[in-house]
C-alpha cells in the first residue's frame, strides 16, 4: 500500500496492490492508528518501522518524512508492505522499500502508476532492487550509512590513527606532523560537535515550526466552528422574528373578530329594544274590548314571535359570548408566547454578541500565531546560513 498523511497527521489509503487488498485483509484509517503513531513519535523524520497490528497482520513500513524538514522521493507518505508467517527479511529490506519511495513516489501522477506499482511489488517480492541510502535535506542530499559500512569506516579510521602515531614519528618531520594532525583533528571535532550543536537547534526549530502550525489548523477549525455557531445562531434568530410577525398578524386579525362580533352584539340588542317600543305603543293604541282583544291576540302572536326570535338571539348571544371567551384566551396566550419570544431574542442576542467577541479573540491569536512563525521562519534562516559557513569551512580545509 501507499498511505498518504494530511494536515492533521491522519491517514488515508492511496493505492494499493492487489486493487481489493484493503478489503480482503479487512484494512481500514483506524486500524492503521498504531503505525502512524509509530512513525510520528520520530520527529516526522523518515523512518522505517516493523510491527503487527491489532488482528494479527505483520506489517513493515517505511515513512517518507515531513515535508519541511526531511523526506525520501516525496514527503509525508508511507510504503507499506503486509508479511505473511513465512516472510524472512533480509537486511537490505529497509534500504530496497526506500529505493521504492525514492524512485516510485515522485511518479505518482503518471496516468500508468498502477502498472509501475504492481512492476516494484514484483521486483521487491524477488529482491531485485538494490538498496537505496540517501535522505534530502532541505535541498541537498546526504548518506545514510547502513550499519557495517559505519564499522569498515571506523575500522579504516582506526587503521589510518594507528598508522599516524606509530609510523609518522619515524619519518623526517614527523613530530612535527603529527602535531599537525593532532591539531586538525581537535578541530575537524570541534566543528563537528558546532555542526551538530546547530544542527539540533535546527531540529528543534523545526518541530516547533510543526507544533505551531499543528495549532494554527487548529486555530483555524475553531474560527470556523464559531463561524459556523454564528451563521445558525442569525438563522435561529431570523426564524423566531417571523414567528413574532406572523403571531403580530394573527392577534391584530382576532382583535378584528372580537370587534365584529362585538358590533352584531350591539345591534342585536337595539332590535329587541325597538320591538318592545313597538309592544308598548300597542298596549296604549288598544281602546275597546274588541279592539283590545283583537290587538292583544294579535300582540300575543308577535309577543310569541317576538319570544322566539328573542330566544334565538339569545342563544346567538350566549354563543357569540363563547366565541368572545375563546378569543380572549387566545388573546391571552398569544400575549404571554409574546412575552417569551421576546426575552429568546434577547438570549439569542446575547449569545451572538459573547459568540462575537469569542471569534475576535480567535482571530488576535491567529495573528499572534502568524508572527510567531514569521520570526522562526527567520531564526531558521540564519542557522543555514552558518550551517552553510561551517560546511564550507570544513571543506576548505579538507577536515573530512
Amino acid at each position: 500500500m501507499v498511505l498518504g498523511f494530511n494536515d492533521n497527521a491522519k491517514v488515508f489509503i492511496d493505492t494499493q496492490f492487489p486493487s481489493n487488498l484493503s478489503e480482503f485483509l479487512g484494512i481500514t484509517p483506524q486500524k492503521l492508528k498504531g503505525l502512524v503513531e509509530d512513525h510520528m513519535q520520530r520527529k516526522m523524520e523518515p523512518n522505517y518501522a516493523e510491527l503487527v497490528l491489532e488482528n494479527e497482520i505483520s506489517i513493515a513500513s517505511f515513512y517518507t518524512g515531513f515535508s519541511f524538514r526531511h523526506y525520501v522521493g516525496k514527503p509525508n507518505y508511507a510504503i507499506t508492505v503486509f508479511l505473511s508467517d513465512d516472510d524472512i527479511l533480509s537486511k537490505d529490506f529497509e534500504g530496497m522499500m526506500r529505493r521504492i519511495a525514492y524512485e516510485l513516489l515522485p511518479k505518482r501522477e503518471a496516468l500508468n502508476f498502477d502498472d509501475i506499482f504492481g512492476r516494484y511489488y514484483d521486483m521487491l517480492k524477488n529482491e531485485e532492487l538494490t538498496p537505496y541510502w540517501e535522505e534530502t535535506v532541505e535541498g541537498e542530499t546526504s548518506k545514510v550509512l547502513i550499519k557495517d559500512e559505519k564499522e569498515h569506516l571506523d575500522t579504516e579510521e582506526e587503521q589510518i590513527e594507528h598508522k599516524t602515531k606509530e609510523e609518522i614519528p619515524t619519518e623526517p618531520g614527523g613530530y612535527e606532523l603529527l602535531k599537525e594532525f593532532e591539531a586538525i583533528k581537535e578541530k575537524n571535532q570541534e566543528l563537528e560537535g558546532m555542526l551538530e550543536e546547530k544542527t539540533g537547534k535546527l531540529r528543534e526549530l523545526t518541530n516547533k515550526y510543526t507544533e505551531l502550525m499543528e495549532e494554527k489548523n487548529q486555530n483555524n477549525e475553531q474560527v470556523e466552528k464559531l463561524k459556523a455557531e454564528v451563521s445558525e445562531q442569525y438563522i435561529k434568530l431570523e426564524k423566531w422574528s417571523q414567528q413574532m410577525a406572523d403571531l403580530n398578524e394573527n392577534n391584530a386579525k382576532l382583535l378584528e373578530e372580537v370587534k365584529e362580533l362585538n358590533d352584531n352584539v350591539s345591534l342585536r340588542k337595539d332590535e329587541i329594544e325597538v320591538k318592545e317600543k313597538k309592544i308598548e305603543n300597542l298596549k296604549k293604541e288598544l281602546k275597546s274590548v274588541e279592539e283590545f282583544e283583537k290587538q292583544a291576540e294579535k300582540s300575543l302572536k308577535e309577543k310569541e314571535d317576538l319570544k322566539r326570535i328573542n330566544l334565538s338571539l339569545n342563544a346567538e348571544i350566549e354563543k357569540f359570548a363563547t366565541e368572545i371567551k375563546k378569543l380572549e384566551e387566545q388573546i391571552e396566550k398569544s400575549k404571554n408566547e409574546n412575552s417569551i419570544h421576546i426575552d429568546s431574542i434577547t438570549s439569542l442576542k446575547l449569545e451572538v454578541k459573547t459568540l462575537k467577541d469569542k471569534f475576535t479573540s480567535e482571530k488576535k491569536e491567529g495573528e499572534k500565531v502568524k508572527n510567531d512563525i514569521f520570526d522562526l521562519k527567520k531564526e531558521i534562516k540564519v542557522l543555514r546560513r552558518e550551517r552553510d559557513h561551517y560546511k564550507k569551512i570544513v571543506k576548505d580545509n579538507n577536515l573530512l
